[in-house]
């Protein structure tokens, strides 16, 4: 599974190199230019070997260095031909371009993977602005345990940097024949798409983007038992406004069924905004920095526990606020949404980490959220943890006393609010919360 899950890795890491390499690059002092790609954080680069310059053809060869986390750099040789008659939609160039790696132990297992006779080809259609069009296919595989439609890729670029890319396969089936796989454990899924774009800075980053991975249907067989999931969607999305850069990633799902229980309709948005964009960048840098080492066997979990405390500061400076807003679902028991934030006020954290910051920081969060749940399925789940009927209703009687949870017409609802110190439980004073949690 290791190999298949590499080899996938490689064919999708290749094809989408082998389109930027293209653009604009037609012109044989221009290829001997190219060396890295945007984007891609010095994780591809790119050596051009031969090129033979004809009329209506021309043909080039390269080398492709692709860098993997904590692996050993994998070789690609990527042969170009490049047809130079101009097309109707206006186009002035088609470069076909074919790739196999040079490692001869990897192109074997790309071979047992995907077969002696796999066709990785990709074509890009150049245009006078600077903008490429390419298509490709990852071929199928079919075999231990593994069965897989294939995937058709589009990849569109600009001259100034900004990309389109979509990935669609139809199924992808893995069952216990396959190495890694448990006993009796099987997943299928189809409808698989993968639609994203964004624009590359001139620092080599893609600071703004947005995207989404689909899946049609998703089922699991376990030896314990079985689930589906039915119109899966991760959603991403990425923006820098000047100094300061945030990030959002999304879950939704029709319909689904775990462990025996049923639910619709959910959905939750993971939101960090107001990260300071500098202090990401040389974190990133140093753990690109850091992987490299790790890849020579280097152990580097102090490092990197080091490196993040000391862009902490700087990295919250702007006063950053991270958000679940919200994380809802729909069960046969009712409607359930949860909503939580927790905000730091900008300039809290300044100079070296210390005692005396870390309690500023606690001192200047602020933390709001809401709770609303059916009582049936809070009783349900503590059922499930072997507890008697009814527990959960006594549990909450306390706390409904003081006005901190509100229980009506089945269902628990809530708000907290904290700042400055202070704690509200559904609107009403809960300080002495806080004194009991650190012993006052």
């Amino acid at each position: 599974m290791k190999r298949l899950i590499l080899a996938v890795v490689v064919v999708v890491a290749a094809i989408l190199a082998a389109a930027p390499f293209v653009t604009g690059h037609v012109m044989e002092r221009t290829l001997a230019e190219v060396e890295g790609f945007p984007g891609t954080r010095d994780a591809m680069e790119l050596e051009v070997t031969d090129y033979q310059r004809g009329y209506l053809e021309s043909r080039a060869e390269s080398e492709l260095l692709l860098r993997l986390p904590e692996q050993e750099p994998v070789r690609v040789t990527l042969t170009h031909r490049i047809d130079q008659m101009p097309g109707i939609d206006g186009r002035y160039a088609t470069v076909h371009t074919t790739w196999e790696p040079t490692d001869p132990e990897l192109r074997d297992s790309l071979a047992e993977v995907f077969g002696d006779d796999a066709d990785f080809t990709l074509a890009t259609a150049l245009y006078p602005t600077g903008a490429s069009h390419s298509t490709g296919r990852i071929p199928a595989v079919k075999r231990d345990g593994v069965d897989f439609s294939g995937a058709d890729i589009a990849l569109d670029t600009t001259a100034a940097g900004h990309f389109d890319y979509r990935l669609d396969g139809e199924r992808l089936a893995v069952d216990d024949k396959a190495d890694g796989v448990e006993s009796g454990s099987a997943v299928v899924t189809e409808g698989l798409r993968l639609i994203a774009s964004g624009q590359v800075a001139d620092d080599g980053f893609v600071w703004d983007s947005e995207g989404r991975f689909e899946i049609d249907r998703l089922e699991i067989a376990e030896a314990t038992g079985q689930g589906r999931v039915e119109d899966f969607i991760l959603r991403f999305d990425s923006a820098r406004d000047e100094a300061q850069w945030g990030f959002a990633v999304a879950y939704e799902v029709g319909e689904a069924v775990v462990e025996g229980e049923a639910f619709r309709d959910a959905e939750m948005r993971l939101a960090v905004d107001r990260l300071d964009a500098a202090a990401v960048r040389a974190l990133v840098e140093r753990m690109e920095t850091l992987q490299e080492l790790a890849a020579r066997g280097a152990s580097i979990d102090q490092a990197l526990t080091d490196a993040v405390v000391a862009e902490l500061p700087a990295l919250l400076s702007h006063g950053p606020r991270i958000a679940i807003e919200p994380l809802r679902a729909t069960t046969a028991e009712g409607d359930t949404e949860i909503t939580l934030a927790a905000e730091l006020p900008a300039g809290v954290s300044k100079g070296e980490p210390n005692p005396m910051m870390w309690m500023a920081m606690l001192s200047a969060l602020v933390i709001e959220g809401s709770l609303e749940m059916p009582l049936a399925l809070l009783e349900k789940s503590a059922a499930a943890r072997g507890q008697r009927v009814g527990i959960v209703e006594e549990q909450l009687a306390p706390l409904v006393a003081q006005g901190w949870v509100s229980v009506e017409d089945g269902v628990v609802t809530t708000t907290i609010d904290f700042r400055q110190g202070n704690l509200q439980l559904n609107g009403t004073s809960a300080n002495q919360l806080l004194n009991m949690a650190f012993g006052g």
